[in-house]
């Protein structure tokens, strides 16, 4: 497919202020970023400018980006359905490994899944769609748990915590600490802590402002699970990786 090179330079240039420390950028930099003239350069910023994609700041005159993308993003974030946009990588997920993928959501002080694809095997673990529990009972749950503010974890953690099996998290300072490492390491695996022979493997969904309101999880028979985690845990990280990306996360 043949692309405007004028176009693409154009995107080249806005995409460049995601990834620039300074919220403002010069002639000079952007034309050396692009291995453009300058000349080049300032008829692409003038013509950004005139739409409202670009402003330059008078006192500096170095530009910045403009009130129209804040306009765009905002009418993005509109019309964007999480559960619609995801499912083309749930559905991958499930044909690679086989197992119950879930989108799960924070709301409020609960977690909720929203979306899921069945595994096909005869023998399989099943979830309730939209039914809520807390947010520190399941690896799809703790995940975004752990992205959480602090203060909000304090909260819930200072109530009654409900355990569903003998191994469920029981103590607050435990749950804290789990909370840390997977944090730390990116994703979340538990078994048995929800349901008896039951594993579950979950990874973070960041948003533009690197927020985690979301998370996926591969959910199964530990029996079958297990063996496989290694590939499991690949595979799921990097979906969400992928997915947090498109939704317009920058890892630092």
């Amino acid at each position: 497919m043949e692309h405007l090179s004028s176009v693409k330079n154009s995107c080249r240039l806005l995409k460049f202020f995601l990834q620039s420390p300074s919220k403002e950028l010069g002639v000079s930099d952007l034309s050396r970023k692009l291995s453009l003239s300058k000349g080049a350069v300032h008829k692409m910023l003038a013509t950004l400018e005139s739409e409202g994609f670009i402003r330059q700041n008078p006192a500096t005159k170095q530009y910045c980006l403009g009130y129209t993308l804040l306009e765009l993003g905002n009418q993005v974030l509109k019309d964007h359905n999480l559960s619609e946009f995801v499912k083309p990588y749930l559905q991958n997920l499930a044909a690679m490994s086989h197992e119950l993928i879930t989108l799960c959501v924070k709301d409020d002080r609960d977690a909720i899944y929203v979306e899921k694809i069945d595994s096909q095997y005869p023998i399989r673990f099943n979830v309730d769609m939209y039914r809520r529990f807390p947010l520190y009972a399941t690896s799809a749950a703790r995940v975004i748990f752990a992205h959480c503010d602090s203060a909000l974890i304090d909260e819930l953690l200072d109530e009654e915590i409900h355990t569903f099996t003998p191994y469920s998290f029981i103590d607050p300072e435990a749950i804290k600490t789990r909370l840390r490492e997977i944090k730390q390491q990116g994703y979340e695996m538990s078994s048995n802590m929800r349901n008896v022979g039951v594993t579950g493997i979950a990874a973070p969904l960041f948003n533009a402002n690197g927020e985690v309101t979301a998370s996926i999880s591969i959910i199964g028979p530990s029996d079958r699970m297990l063996p496989l985690k290694d590939k499991l845990i690949e595979q799921i990280v990097g979906v969400t990786r992928e997915i947090s990306s498109k939704l317009g996360y920058h890892a630092n």
